[in-house]
This record gives C-alpha cells, structure tokens and sequence, in this order.
C-alpha cells in the first residue's frame, strides 16, 4: 500500500496554550518523513531530550505545565506523534490507575489512532481508539474534570468521532477531530 500524504491540519481557530514554543518543521507519520529523533534528517535530532522521565508533578499545577500544554497544542494542530511524546514523559512518574496517569494514556492512544486513521489502518484505530476511550472513561468516573479538560465532554465528542470505526469505516482526518479545549476554572 502507498505511504498517505501528509497530513494537514484544517483551519480552524483554536487557542493555544504554549505559544512559547514553535512546532516542529513537519508532523511525523511513519514510512513518510525521517523519524524525528533517530533520524539525523529529523526535526528533533540530536536536540536537548523532551523524551523519557519527567520530574515528578502536581496535576493541580497543569496550568504550567509546559508537557502538556505544548502536547495539547500538538495535538490540536495535528501534530500526533508529536503530542504522544510530550504527554508520553508525563504519563510515566503518575501512578497507573490514577485519573492524570489514565487521561493521558487515553490522549496517547487517541494520537495513535489517528495516525492509524492516516495511514488507512482500520484494526490499529479501532483497537488504539477503543483503549483510548476505554482509559478516558475510567479517569472521568474518578474526576469529571483532569488537566483542564471536561472528562464527560471530551469522552463524548471523542466517542462520536470514533464511531465509524465500529461500522468498519475510517473515521475522516479534517475539522470533525475534537479538539482538546482546556478549562480556566480552578478544577484539577
């Protein structure tokens, strides 16, 4: 099967939460691009490491925290690799069965499946988006609002997108993706 196209994200306004930090060059999709760290054609070779442990951190403390700022706004501008690995540092120093730990391994998979669904992959993105959605839920049925965002809200529209998948059909790579949209009230 042919490699895709890359992938483009559509336009549509959406905040940004770490307008600091620029996007890469390219958003990686295996088999298209060079891989961004082990490559040294890629965006990230040899650059300072975002990869591994992060330091131990305090969910109620999101609102600075640049990982998952920076993955949120990846992930809106269809950057889904890219959001996998800022998040992906975070998820490791939680504890497994908490909320952050299960939001986040959630949003990871939920990246995954959509690269999946760009590559025309339809057993990958139904498995990936059914754990995906799977980890959403039982971080919501802890706390309905994590890292800003509204669990129950997010589970539904992520749902819903999903659903084509259920029918053997790969949901579309264009506005109807969720976005992640982070809340200022003072909810962890």
């Amino acid at each position: 099967m042919p490699v895709p196209a890359e992938i483009h994200a559509p336009l549509r306004s959406i905040p940004r939460y770490c307008p600091e930090q620029a996007f890469p060059p390219y958003r990686y999709v295996p088999g298209l691009q060079p891989h961004p760290v082990r490559d040294p054609g890629g965006h990230s070779y040899q650059a300072p490491p975002r990869l591994g442990r992060h330091a131990p951190w305090d969910v109620s403390a999101w609102r600075t925290l640049a990982a998952w700022l920076f993955g949120v706004d990846l992930f809106n501008a269809f950057f889904f690799w890219e959001a996998h690995e800022s998040w992906e540092g975070l998820w490791a120093v939680q504890p497994r069965a908490s909320a952050p730990a299960r939001l986040l391994q959630g949003l990871i998979q939920f990246a995954a499946a959509l690269l999946k669904i760009h590559l025309g992959s339809l057993p990958g993105a139904a498995a990936l988006s059914r754990a995906g959605l799977d980890n959403l839920s039982a971080s919501a049925a802890v706390s309905p609002r994590c890292l800003g965002l509204d669990l129950r809200a997010t589970f539904t529209q992520f749902h819903h997108y999903f659903r084509p998948l259920n029918e053997r059909t790969l949901s579309p790579l264009d506005a109807s993706v969720p976005v992640l949209l982070l809340s200022g009230s003072s909810d962890a």
